[in-house]
């Protein structure tokens, strides 16, 4: 999996929060039931800083009563230097014969155009698969760079 664009959106995150005075942050947390016998926990976030740069996450949870399991993440970050944003899927089968998992990471930088579009999946028997391209601004691929 590449953690290379998710570490880069959270020290965005963490670099506009340190970078601005007096941050507004918003946090939140939830664990319900739904009446049938699932449990679903959800949490979410947001930031915003004086000089604009922005982002949030979402996560959410659903175990049902026989076992199965269904979560989703989604989170992003925007600022004056691009943005970034990456979201997640997994399902398992309440016998856990089959399973899955997505992950799709988007990342800009505003200062050159450039663009990163990923994806990686993961299927319980047949393991991974995993692609991803850079665009610039006008739409041609260019090489993304190298990977440590």
């Amino acid at each position: 999996m590449n953690t290379k664009i998710s570490l880069l959106a959270a020290c965005a995150a963490l670099a506009c929060l340190a970078a601005h005075a007096d941050p507004v942050l918003d946090r939140n947390a939830r664990v319900s039931g739904n009446g049938s016998g699932d449990g679903i926990a959800q949490r979410g976030g947001t930031f915003k800083t004086a000089g604009g740069a922005q982002g949030g996450r979402m996560q959410r949870l659903v175990r049902t009563e026989d076992g199965a399991v269904d979560a989703a993440s989604r989170a992003g970050v925007s600022g004056d230097n691009g943005s970034a944003a990456s979201s997640r899927t997994f399902t398992r089968s309440a016998d856990g014969s089959t399973a899955s998992a997505t992950r799709n990471t988007t990342a800009t930088n505003a200062n050159t155009g450039v663009s990163y579009d990923g994806s990686t999946t993961w299927t319980k028997g047949s393991g991974f698969s995993r692609s991803g391209s850079c665009t610039d601004s006008g739409g041609n691929t260019v090489t993304c760079g190298t990977q440590r």
